[in-house]
């Protein structure tokens, strides 16, 4: 592990086994506690809050993504596996979120704002983090066609078997 992510409990594998259960936990509380509600309702959340329901998937979806690709990170022993840990992170707490609108719509919008905000700090401060790995894909990219049209100009007309 890098030294300087050595410090930061978060992405040790305890805190992330930890994190995983805290979210198992609040997301299941939460679709019990809406499928409470909606019982009585004759209706789905589908139904009334269908743009949050269709959000919330797509946050699962990059929750799940995104723990795979940490752990794929992890073991390649990469720096930047903090980096797709913060949107593991922020992923689920959007699905939570998401779900906490449903059930309490003011309090879900005041902590969507407070998540909004940080959010932006953290794309704000991972921003060099980005552009550092596009830099590399970029000089990646143009040696791989320099080597090409190195390859194409030494052998320009040979004969295809």
């Amino acid at each position: 592990m890098p030294e300087n992510l050595r410090g930061n409990p978060a992405f040790e594998r305890e805190s992330i086994v930890t994190q995983h259960g805290i979210f198992a936990l609040l997301v299941g509380t939460l679709t019990n506690q809406i499928q409470v509600k909606y019982q009585s309702l004759k209706g789905s959340p589908f139904d009334s809050h269908d743009v949050i329901m269709s959000v919330f998937l797509v946050a699962l979806f990059i929750y799940a993504t995104a723990s795979v690709a940490e752990e794929m990170l992890r073991a390649r022993e990469s720096t930047y596996y903090t980096l797709v840990g913060n949107l593991r992170l922020f992923a689920s707490a959007l699905a939570a979120i998401l779900l906490l609108v449903i059930l309490a719509p003011v309090l879900g919008c005041i902590i969507s704002v407070i998540w909004a905000c940080l959010f932006m700090r953290v794309a704000y401060e991972s921003s060099r983090e980005l552009s550092d790995i596009l830099s590399q894909l970029t000089n990646k990219l143009l040696d791989m066609f320099t080597r090409l049209i190195a390859r194409v100009k030494e052998e320009p007309n040979q004969p295809r078997v």
